[in-house]
């Protein structure tokens, strides 16, 4: 399969969590004790490093190699108490760091948008001086959700549970209930009327967000860089895709980690046979992967590896992940010209689930070429030419008739139009929801619950060895919030669309409604043409003219078949599920 497709294949699905009734008391978090966990959920006072721009090159804390050869077995007690003892003092404090919470476009600058990091739940909106502001998504009058609320004119907060107003620091403005002026103003002044207010700030099309509050947070957090900067060759162009995957941090990091997956789980498979399609190119044992000597620290490290198939076997690639959410890849073909350049980003929102960001380069024609294209019958050809008019009019109605064009645009490419991405992500959810439950079960290290004999394996191991050197084998999450709920998910939950990319999207929710607004126009136009055909027939048979009434008729028939592609099109918004026939799709 080409880089660039198999590089995006988890895209625009999360849901709430689903307890098992038969579910262990004691589980681990992918490898981790939960008295570990437990352990390791207030925030650490150590100090963070991170890579630079020419992290490459000055990354210089001691590491091995790490070959997947030898990374599978289970390591003698030396080498366990080696790795424990080499552990820095400087290790990485997961809240320390900028978090990527949205790009800035999917964001609603009207209204205030829920959002959740490590655990805790946030709110953000466009303040008064017309920077980003986030506080901690629980008013201090009752802690009632901010997020219900509203802007004022002012774009001031609005609790929507007494009225209470915050300004862009988090201060009260206003307490409505108060007795008289003097009282308010005394309320409004003490420090226990504050929302609490996290640093953030707009970067590279992303809102970023420091998961520590406080004052001493915004002078130290002014002082680190987001991840993103760290890539030597600079910003990609274009926009970022977010959707939020209803699997864990590990697991979606260790996805990408492990580029070869690619020829297994998003090839193309004979729907006769179930066999891999002669249309794939053909698949090639990686030789080359290692995470590159000296740079494994606290801010992350970088691995080398080469292509795993006939179309990009000379390809090599150099993958720099700058903790605790950036992996940026440089692909180069035999020549040493750019090939195809990828960054992804990721965060934890709550045990179980995480954000991914995607952005993409593509240097070269053959990195964007697909694996082969899907066979047209002759009934394919015919259904398009019979419902070409159909299309046209869907989308001059879509261009001229609603009151977003400029938001609806790109919610079609998302949603209606984007069902590849989401069957690749589907493909990807599936694995990644197996691996981490299964290892939920095992309650095992993930040195004996893997086997790993292969060098393609080896960026999985290096993502590990990181974690457990340098990142205290997990997330750390926000105080009060445990990660000892059961990760199993119903495939319903899997293959959901909306909490995965839609509610995240203004682009997104204002073309579900413009949609749901034409499916209800559609169904009174149904409504209204039955009844004139009706009218028209009893009419016209007593006059002996029938035809206006056979008219009434097939434009209510031409209205409910509308209707019902209208209908097709939101559960685009909303789930992989199918409303027809089997309800779990064929992914292959």
């Amino acid at each position: 399969m080409p880089l660039a497709s198999s590089l995006a294949a988890a895209s625009p699905a999360s849901a709430p969590f689903v307890a098992r009734a038969d579910a262990p008391r004691r589980v681990r978090h992918f490898g981790t004790p939960i008295a570990a966990r437990r352990a390791s959920s207030a925030p650490s006072a150590a100090t963070t490093t991170r890579p630079g721009p020419t992290a490459r090159s000055t990354l210089t804390s001691p590491s091995r190699v790490v070959r997947a050869r030898s990374v599978s077995e289970p390591p003698a007690a030396p080498a366990e108490s080696d790795l424990a003892a080499s552990a820095p003092a400087d290790g990485f404090d997961w809240h320390k760091a900028w978090y990527p919470m949205s790009p800035v476009d999917f964001l609603d600058p009207d209204a205030p948008n829920a959002m959740k990091l490590l655990g805790a739940p946030l709110v953000a909106w466009r303040a008064e001086n017309g920077a980003w502001s986030v506080v901690a998504d629980s008013c201090p009058h009752r802690m009632a959700p901010l997020s219900l609320g509203f802007l004022s004119a002012e774009r001031r907060l609005v609790c929507r549970y007494h009225g209470w107003e915050f300004g862009g620091d988090g201060a009260a403005k206003a307490i409505p209930m108060s007795v008289d002026a003097a009282a308010e103003k005394t309320a409004c002044e003490s420090s226990r009327s504050c929302a609490t207010s996290y640093p953030c700030k707009e970067e590279a099309g992303v809102l970023w967000v420091w998961p520590t509050p406080g004052a001493d947070a915004w002078l130290e957090a002014s002082q680190v860089p987001v991840a993103t900067a760290a890539a030597p060759l600079g910003e990609l162009p274009g926009e970022w895709g977010m959707v939020e995957l209803p699997v864990g941090y590990a697991p979606a990091l260790e996805n990408q980690f492990d580029p070869s997956h690619a020829e297994w789980l998003h090839a193309k498979y004979d729907p006769e046979t179930g066999f891999l399609s002669d249309q794939n190119a053909k698949y090639e044992p990686m030789t080359a992967f290692e995470v590159v000597p000296g740079t494994m620290n606290a801010g992350g490290f970088t691995v080398k590896h080469g292509g795993y198939n006939a179309g990009n076997k000379d390809v090599s690639a150099e993958r720099l992940f700058t903790a605790p959410c950036s992996s940026r890849s440089e692909y180069e073909d035999k020549n040493g010209k750019r090939y195809l350049s990828a960054a992804i980003l990721y965060t934890p929102t709550e045990p179980g689930r995480c954000l991914m960001f995607t952005k993409f380069q593509a240097h070269q024609r053959s990195a964007v070429q697909g694996a082969g294209r899907a066979k047209v019958t002759t009934g394919d050809r015919v259904r398009a030419l019979l419902t070409a008019p159909a299309e046209a009019a869907f989308r001059w109605y879509m261009e001229f008739q609603v009151s977003r064009p400029d938001l609806v645009r790109v919610g079609l490419v998302h949603g209606v139009y984007g069902n590849a991405a989401y069957t690749l992500g589907d493909q990807d959810i599936q694995a990644m929801h197996g691996v981490e439950v299964a290892m939920e079960a095992a309650e095992e290290d993930w040195k004996k619950a893997y086997y790993l004999p292969a060098p393609a394996d080896a960026g999985v191991a290096g993502f590990r060895r990181w974690m457990d050197a340098h990142a205290g084998g997990g997330v750390r999450w926000a105080r009060g919030v445990s990660d000892d709920a059961s990760k199993v998910k119903p495939i319903e939950q899997q293959l959901d669309r909306y909490h995965r990319h839609t509610k995240h999207c203004r682009h997104c929710r204002e073309c579900l409604n413009e949609l749901g607004a034409l499916e209800a126009k559609l169904v009174d136009l149904t409504t209204g043409a039955c009844a004139a055909s009706v009218l028209l027939g009893v009419g016209g048979a007593v006059v002996g003219q029938e035809a206006p009434a056979v008219v009434a008729l097939g434009v209510a028939g031409l209205a409910t078949g509308a209707a019902e592609r209208v209908r097709d099109m939101q559960s685009e918004f909303l789930t992989s599920v199918k409303r027809r026939g089997d309800p779990i799709p064929k992914l292959w």
